[in-house]
């Protein structure tokens, strides 16, 4: 057994309208940052669910996951890898009664140890943390240096905008970083994001 945990990787998050420039730029980090997943929000209305079928199957062509947010139905007519949802554990089951053993479901728990808990124990595959704005870098670090030395749940640091806040979280023990949804309104979101995934992939953690 390794004595090392797996390098943290990057957990990319897109919005709908899918325009052409944002396809553009995420098609592009798929095949530059090789991330873990990629969550699409804003779907629940299905206006392009041609253009919604292409970019599922080319992240899953990429060996990623996709999940959709907050819209279990979507997943599962989409033929998406999962959901994520809110820390409700009522919701987390009618998920998991719906999309089946081997979907993937996440929760988003804000700075909530009660939340994480609960639904790391009804069986969510991974906890997200994160401060409301992106604000409290400190208590997100306390958070998730808390959660890595009791638990083995995967953790996601949401909504990291910064390469140097992203290295302090993955020193600590989270699995996943997530840059805001708004990092592709960027020119350099690509170098961002190059950047912040060689940082996070050098550090090692014991596991």
């Amino acid at each position: 057994m390794s004595k090392f945990k797996p390098r943290c990787r990057l957990y990319l998050q897109v919005a709908a309208p899918i325009t052409a420039t944002l396809e553009r730029r995420l098609f592009q980090a798929l095949d530059e940052v090789s991330p873990a997943c990629v969550l699409i929000s804003g779907v629940s209305e299905r206006p392009e669910s041609a253009v919604l079928d292409g970019l599922i199957d080319r992240v899953q062509g990429a060996g990623a996951a996709c999940l959709i947010e907050n819209d279990i139905e979507a997943s599962a007519e989409l033929g998406a890898d999962g959901v994520h949802i809110a820390a409700d554990p009522a919701l987390y089951e009618r998920a998991r009664q719906t999309l089946g053993e081997s979907a993937n479901i996440g929760a988003g728990c804000g700075l909530s140890r009660h939340d994480a808990m609960t639904l790391a124990e009804s069986g969510a595959d991974y906890v997200a943390f994160g401060a409301a704005d992106g604000g409290d870098l400190d208590a997100l670090a306390q958070l998730v240096a808390w959660w890595s030395e009791i638990f083995v749940v995967p953790s996601i640091a949401w909504d990291i905008e910064s390469v140097a806040g992203a290295e302090r979280l993955t020193k600590l023990g989270v699995d996943f970083i997530a840059p805001p949804r708004t990092i592709w309104e960027d020119h350099d979101v690509l170098d961002t994001l190059r950047d912040m995934d060689r940082a996070i992939g050098r550090i090692r953690r014991d596991a």
